[in-house]
This record gives structure tokens, sequence and C-alpha cells, in this order.
């Protein structure tokens, strides 16, 4: 006996029409019959007249109806209930610093609309802290970079794709050069991300592999204040292309490393297995399209940005 039939019994009989049972149910007439035919087949009875208009109830039929009430009470209250809890909870989420400020702010206020009971908890962490959140369990999701491949316990959802690229004082030297090496970038001064950042971490990979070691002079994990040093003249740092902006064009240089380092993807992290309410369901829903919205109006292109200030050639620092 499936609990679909008994509800869909109950409003019939309620209705006293199939029809008007079916637009109560939001479901097809030709679904709302078969319900009723697989439970007069089960109980071997006849549940309705359907000689007499509107249909009336067999004796059979107003024995089960007061049966079947109680449950479907039941069953109404629990979906209020959880309904209820859906709009008055909270969730845990952790982000990219550099998705924070440009990409997530719309997605936000768009959900707020939609459930303004419930709270978020938004945490702002490099790449390693946040794979640790999630497979902890401690934060719901993230969006970030994707987790290992090896990682089992992770599922990832790809949102978009981005590139790795050289940020130079204005009227830097290598913003005469055709192609960037990894000898390059070590041999001048760095701004470099948090440990824990993936790009640091790819940079400090490829430079290991041919013996080299960065010449780290500031960390950060705030790339708009990365973006400030260099653009003083401190030294280099490496960024992504989606956190850049039209202004930019202004302030620095900005080499492309696509012939050094793979596009990298930003997505949604979560735990696999981990429940997920119908409010945090709809959220990566919301975001997902919020983030890819952004994504997609970035307002610059990193080949336009080559070349910025070659009318001052900077010089090495020691």
């Amino acid at each position: 006996m499936e609990l679909g039939g008994l509800i869909s019994f109950y409003h019939v009989a309620r209705l006293r029409s199939f029809s008007e049972a079916a637009r109560a149910l939001h479901i097809g007439q030709r679904t709302v019959t078969t319900h009723l035919l697989k439970l007069e087949d089960e109980f071997g009875i006849t549940l309705f007249d359907r000689i007499k208009r509107p249909i009336q109830l067999t004796s059979e039929g107003v024995t089960l109806l007061e049966l079947v009430t109680p449950v479907v009470n039941s069953v109404d209250a629990l979906k209020n209930q959880m309904e209820y809890t859906e709009l008055r909870g909270s969730f845990t989420v952790g982000a990219d610093p550099d998705l924070v400020p440009y990409h997530l702010p719309a997605g936000i206020q768009k959900f707020r609309c939609e459930y303004p009971g419930v709270r978020i908890r938004l945490l702002a962490r490099s790449y390693n802290p946040l794979i640790q959140l999630v497979r902890s369990g401690e934060i719901d999701l993230a969006f970030c970079s994707a987790p290992p491949v090896d990682d089992a316990k992770m599922e990832f959802k790809e949102l978009f794709l981005y590139n790795t690229v050289l940020l130079t004082p204005p009227g830097h030297e290598l913003l005469r050069s055709a192609a960037i090496k990894l000898d390059d970038i070590a041999s001048w001064p760095l701004i470099l991300p948090a440990p824990g950042s993936r790009l640091r971490q790819n940079l400090e990979q490829a430079l290991k592999a041919r013996g080299l070691t960065p010449n780290v002079v500031l960390t950060l994990d705030d790339t708009e204040s990365m973006k400030r040093y260099v653009e003083i003249g401190m030294g280099l740092a490496l960024g992504s292309d989606y956190t850049l902006h039209a202004t930019d064009r202004r302030r620095f240089g900005v080499l492309p490393l696509d012939h050094l380092f793979l596009s990298s993807a930003i997505g949604v992290v979560t735990l696999k297995g981990k429940f997920a309410g119908q409010a945090v369901q709809n959220f990566v829903e919301i975001m997902s399209e919020q983030i890819l919205g952004a994504h997609n109006h970035a307002p610059l292109d990193v080949e336009n940005r080559v070349g910025i200030g070659l009318a001052e050639v900077g010089s090495k620092d020691s």
C-alpha cells in the first residue's frame, strides 16, 4: 500500500471529484485514477459508486475514509512543520576570499528575499582550510577550486574555469617578454596569497620541480590589497583572471601564464552523502546561477592587459 494512493483516495472522497482531487494534489487525473484502482484491487473492494454524480462513497469507502483521515492529517502536519523548519533554519557556507566581494553578494541577496528567516554564516577561507571544513562536516558547502581528484568523500559541481595571471608594476620589464618563464618569476620579489591557497601551491610545486625557490616578500589573503602593493612597485603577484576589473587596466600590468599553468575550475564542493535540506539546495541553485552571471560579465580580457604601462620600465629589486 502506497501513501500516495491513500492521499489520492482522501482527496477524491472529500471533493467528490477525480479532476478536483488531481488539481488539489498537482498531479494528473490519470494518476489519481490509477492510485484508486490499485487500492481497490489490493483490498478487493469497491470504494466509490461511479454511476452517481457526484460520485459517492460505498460503505467500504466510508470505513476507509475514517481510518485514512488521521493519517493524512498527520502527513500534512509533518509537511507544514518541515516547511516551517526550512524557512527558519541556518547553514554555513565557505568561499574563496576572491569570490566573496564580487561573485556572491547578488546571489545571497536573492536567496534572502526568498528565505528571509534562514540565517547564513559565510566563512572566507583559502583552499586548504575550506576543503578540510567540508570534509569534517563543519560547513555545508564551499565555493572554491575543485577538491583533489582522489578524494572520494567529496563531490564537485563545476561553475567556471579560470586562468593564472602575473601582475606586475606599471612599465615592468617583463611586460616586454614574449612568454614568461618560471625562472623569470623566481628572480623577482613576489607578493603571494596564503600558503593554503591553490595558486600558491601550484606555483611552489612548479618552482620546486625546477629547483627554484620563490622570493616571497609579502603574504596577503586579500587580492585587492595584493594589487595595491603591486601597483606601488613592491613586487610581482600571482592572481586569477576572474579577480581582475576594468579599472585595473590603469594600475598595473597583467601577463597571462596559460603556458605555465593549466586552467582551474571554481565550483561547489560538498561532502558526499551529507543531507542538504531544500533551503540549502535552493541556495546552491541560486548561487550557481548568480556566480555564473557575474563571471560571464567579467569586464576585461587578459590579452588586452598585456603591455600596460610600458612607458616606465621597472628595475629588479635585490
